[in-house]
This record gives structure tokens, sequence and C-alpha cells, in this order.
């Protein structure tokens, strides 16, 4: 386009900002259309190569918190087996977990008036492709005590589902044709068999360990497995040759809390946001196991009515040495797994969870902040306003999220192609001003070195009645003619 086809008096700054957008050639829009392809594409490497992953979970966290719904500690509570009980107490530092003393945690809660108890201990059987059936005790473990204390734990569960339910873990594996279920201590006393169309639990007990028809209704079986993005609520999952879907440890606590309107995940991916880390230290929400043990009266002012989760808190190495057990990173930092549990069951029975858009939704969406972020950027002339676009696009990018997470409840993770498109735009204001000097060799050089500077510097500052880019440029030319 000719210089005289665009010399029209200004109508302000959108005038100025037109005559700016005009002048990219064809080779500037192609390096932006490739720059946001590669930034879109890579954005999760990048993330992760600079550790921003980190910020992104920190902005969930952060953005999703609720004005009306925040993330609190309401329902669930947590009973935590820690080093008291697991280095000098009956579990005598152990594994497998001393099954007696877990029935002794089940009876206090029952005693404490706990709604629902959730065991989080997988009691898987040592050899994972051993199919048990009902009355395949052998298969619990070859070592005859260790069968008395399941024994003993299953009498526990029988009696106490009587009265209140139960939730406990289920085994489950990958296989040729998809999930499947693997052999756990439960299968081999006919519970947690199979399941029902409605997403319910065959419970037909055994003969020689046979369950009321009230606790075959009040026992609940859920997986264990965390995501990879510790944001996710693990979504219930086909299991190959059963009529319904496998719920999640967590799923199954909400299930059994309101079994005649479960959580509805849609087979869409959820995010949650966490309540907080200090939980495990809230005397309201968390008790020790031996305190349990010892008080059920006092620990009823805690847990009762209120669904319990009963996880392992014990360090690794020896009385408070080493790591605690069953830990994993979360947005708030490392927390125990039954702490994540929590946090899920709590999201789900309190509907504060966030459906995640389709892989293919969320990628159109960011490309169109990228286009935009491109359009607006190529407009702007001088360098300090490129750099001052940039990061009021990103703040506006953080109140979309907060609005999108809000209203839709969606995750608009856009940073990485704006950023990379902002950057693009100051490069190409920086490198026109720059080439035309480095040049230098004739006359014509230095004249468009002196008009890429006066996009650069003088044009946004011109207080001439005819401001635009040309004029500017007219301005730096007759200061050099003069020089």
């Amino acid at each position: 386009m000719s210089k005289g086809a665009v010399r029209k008096k200004p109508t302000g700054e959108a005038s100025r900002w037109y005559h700016e957008f005009l002048r990219h050639d064809v080779g500037y829009w192609l390096t932006a259309a490739v720059i946001l392809a590669v930034s879109t594409w890579l954005g999760p490497s990048i993330e992760g190569i600079f550790n921003f992953n980190d910020v992104r979970n920190w902005l969930f966290q952060h953005l999703a918190q609720s004005v009306t719904n925040p993330a609190a500690a309401r329902s669930v509570k947590l009973v935590f087996i820690n080093d008291d009980e697991f280095w000098f107490g009956d579990l005598h530092h152990r594994t497998p977990t001393n099954r007696v003393y877990l029935s002794r945690v089940i009876g206090a809660l029952d005693q404490a008036g706990a709604s629902i108890i959730a065991l989080d201990f997988d009691l898987r059987v040592p050899d994972p492709d051993a199919n048990v059936t009902p009355g395949d005790y052998q298969d619990i473990d070859p070592y005859k005590p260790y069968r008395d204390e399941t024994d003993q734990l299953v009498r526990v569960i029988d009696d106490v589902a009587t009265r209140r339910k139960l939730v406990l873990v289920k085994t489950f594996g990958y296989g040729d044709s998809g999930y499947r279920f693997e052999g756990d201590a439960f299968q081999a006393y006919g519970i947690c068999n199979g399941m029902n169309r409605d997403g319910s639990w065959k419970n037909p007990g055994t003969k020689e360990f046979p369950l009321t028809a009230q606790a075959q209704k009040n026992i609940y079986c859920g997986y264990i497995a965390l995501m990879p993005d510790k944001r996710l609520v693990p979504p219930p999952i086909k299991i190959s040759g059963e009529p319904a879907k496998l719920d999640s440890f967590p799923f199954a606590i909400a299930r059994a809390h309101d079994p005649m309107h479960p959580p509805s995940l849609q087979n869409r991916d959820y995010y949650s946001t966490y309540i907080t880390d200090k939980v495990a230290d809230n005397p309201n929400v968390t008790l020790s196991a031996g305190d349990l043990v010892r008080d059920p009266k006092t620990a009823s002012k805690v847990v009762k009515g209120a669904p319990v989760i009963i996880g392992a808190g014990w360090h690794l190495h020896s009385y408070g040495r080493g790591l605690l057990v069953d830990i994993h990173e979360t947005p708030i930092g490392i927390i125990n797994g039954s702490l994540i549990h929590e946090n899920m069951a709590e999201a789900l029975m309190s509907h504060r969870i966030y459906p995640a858009l389709p892989a293919p939704y969320l990628g159109a969406l960011e490309i169109a902040a990228g286009v935009i972020a491109a359009l607006v950027f190529a407009g702007i002339v001088a360098l300090w306003a490129r750099i001052l676009a940039v990061f009021v696009a990103i703040f506006v990018l953080f109140a979309v999220q907060w609005l999108t997470l809000q209203l839709f409840g969606t995750f608009l993770d856009a940073f990485v192609p704006v950023f990379a498109l902002g950057l693009h735009a100051i490069a190409g204001v920086v490198s026109e001003a720059g080439g035309g000097e480095s040049k230098g060799s004739t006359k014509e050089d230095a004249k468009a070195a002196r008009r890429a500077w006066a996009r650069f510097l003088t044009y946004p500052y011109a207080p001439e009645k005819d401001g635009t880019p040309e004029a500017a440029e007219e301005r730096i030319d007759g200061v050099g003619a003069d020089d």
C-alpha cells in the first residue's frame, strides 16, 4: 500500500491503531500464526519446563474459590493412624497393617456415631492374578494369623454395617479387554463381588461369614487411584463384564451419603479445589486413631453424624523420621492421600466441582484468545505501549478465568500463547527500530531507521494535529536533514 493511500486525517486512537495495523506485511502475520500454533501445541510442555504447573495450580486454587460456596471442611472427618499407634502401639510397625486394630477403629467410630465409615486401606491379596471367589480364604494370605485377623475385621464390618454405612477399597487393574477387578481379601468373604446396574454392590457373604440383609445394603466399595492432574476428580471407570461403572473412593463416599441422588459427572472431566492442608491439624476435623479408640464418647463430639475416613498418617522410617506414608503433590502442596480423598468427597457432596471443557473446545478457545491478542498487539505503535499491553492482556486473562470458573466452571489456560504473541509484537518493534541503523550504508537506510524510531518513540506523544505515523516520520526526517 502506498504512502499516499493511507494519509488520512485521524479520527482518534482508533485511526492510529488502524494505520499501524495496516502497516504489517504478510511475513509478520505468518510469523504470528506460527508462534500461535507452536505455543498452543507446546503450551503444556513449556509450562512443565518453566515449572508453570505450580503457578497454574495456584491460580486455579485461588480463582476457583467461590464467594458463595468457598472450599471448607463441612462434613467429612478424618481419623489418622499416626506414629504413636504405628511405631509404639498395637500395629507393631508391621506390613500388612494389623487388621484387628483396624476393626477396633471401626468399632470405636460406630460407638462415636459416625454416619459413614470409609476404610482407606488396600486389602489386595498377595497374588494379583488370583481369581478370588467367595470362600477362597486361602487366597487372602498363606500365613494363617493374617487370615485370622481378616476374619475378625469382616465380622466387625458385618456387625457395624447393620447400623452404619461402610466404604471399602476395591482393587482393580488393566487387562487385555480394559479395566478389571483384581483379587482382594473382601472378595473371599462375598463382599463387593459384583455390581448392580444402579451402581450398588452384590454382597452375598459366605456360609462361614453370612452378611445380614441390612449389612449387604450398607456396604459400598470404590477404587483408589489419583489422577495425573491432582485437580481432577477421579471419575467412575468402566470395568469389563460389569453392568455399571466402578466409583472412585471419594465418589463412593458421596454415593453412600445420598444413594438416591449420587453425583453425576456426565462422562466429563471435573476439577475440584482443595480446602487447606491445615485440615490435618484441625481438632474439629481430624482425630488420632489412638484418641478415638481410648475415648469414643469424647470423639463423638467431632464425628457424630459425619462421614469419616480412616487413613494412614505415620512416618516411613521410624517415629517422626522420614516422609509421611502415602503423600502426593497437590495444588496446596504435599499432602496425605486420605486428605486428598477428604477434599474430593467434600467437593462432590457440596457441589464444588468444575466441569472441564473437552480438549478440542478448550484448544479452540485458547487459539481465539491468541488471535485476538495478536490483532490488538499489531495496532499498538510504541514499545512501551506493547509491553504494557502484554501485562494488561495477562490481567484480563485473570479476570476472564475468574468469570469462566464462576459462571461456567471452565478453566481457560491461554497464558502461553498470549505471552508468546506479546513477545513477538515487542520483538517486531525493537528489530524494526534497530534494523535500519545497523544497515546504515545509504541515505534510504538511515531514513528508514529514523521512521522506525518515529513509531518507536515519537509518534505516541505527537502533539500535532496531523498525528498519522507518516507525519511523525516526516518530522523525524526533517530533524535528520537539519543535522
